[in-house]
């Protein structure tokens, strides 16, 4: 696939997963870290104070309202830009910055993606073609993270 075929499918998929203030928008985002919470028990400790939390909790957390539209949003950004390699190499940049506070494990990077596609096949919103495509954008993605990890001296997957 091309980098423009890969964005259209990824595009295309997050139609039914938009952003936004409207109540839809915001369980978009928030069923997303339910999914996770329920699917990815162990990865809860990079959240902190809610280590514990169940679906239920993540419902009922205007934490997880705010931070599912913050992932839906980078989500739709990084699809958007993928045909603009050197702004998309920057965006996967600009994440690794800000999520260095959090000592991730580098293999997660690449992890998030079968975790989101994981997400949105649960909900009947993705094909098997746009899933290539989300696999194929996160290869890319992971790569210029460990690229970047290993030029800021940080740990990264070899």
């Amino acid at each position: 696939m091309t980098r423009e075929e890969i964005r259209n499918l990824c595009v295309k998929s997050l139609e039914e997963k938009m952003v936004g203030t409207e109540a839809q928008n915001i369980d978009n985002g928030n069923g997303f870290y339910r999914y996770f919470f329920t699917n990815f028990p162990d990865l809860r400790v990079y959240f902190k104070g809610a280590e514990k939390y169940t679906a239920d909790d993540v419902k009922k957390s205007e934490r997880f309202d705010k931070q599912g539209q913050r992932i839906l949003l980078a989500c739709h950004l990084i699809a958007n830009v993928f045909n603009n390699e050197e702004v998309f190499k920057a965006y996967v940049r600009e994440t690794i910055n800000r999520h260095r506070i959090y000592k991730m494990d580098p293999a997660l990077w690449m992890a998030f993606f079968t975790v989101f596609t994981g997400y949105l096949e649960s909900t009947g919103s993705l094909t098997d073609e746009q899933k290539a495509a989300w696999m194929a954008l996160g290869k890319e993605f992971n790569a210029e993270c460990q690229v970047h990890l290993k030029n800021s001296n940080l740990p990264y997957v070899h």
